[in-house]
């Protein structure tokens, strides 16, 4: 996943917050790869009728990526 993303997704994590995607419109985030990241427990996925879809790192993911990030 992209590093910028990483650190959106890792910021919202500690603050608690949901990602809208359509605010992540210059990384192109693949369909495939969020629903593979929620298979894996990494991530939810939430459908919101008026934002459209939103993302957040779950705990697991969190202390995944968090090492990736500081690296």
């Amino acid at each position: 996943m992209n590093k910028t993303v990483l650190s959106i997704l890792i910021r919202a994590k500690e603050v608690n917050k949901w990602v809208a995607t359509k605010h992540l419109i210059e990384v192109q985030l693949q369909r495939s790869i969020l629903l593979y990241l929620e298979d894996q427990g990494l991530l939810l996925v939430h459908r919101h009728q008026e934002e459209g879809i939103l993302i957040k790192l779950t705990v697991k993911g969190y202390h995944q990526y968090k090492n990736v990030s500081e690296e």
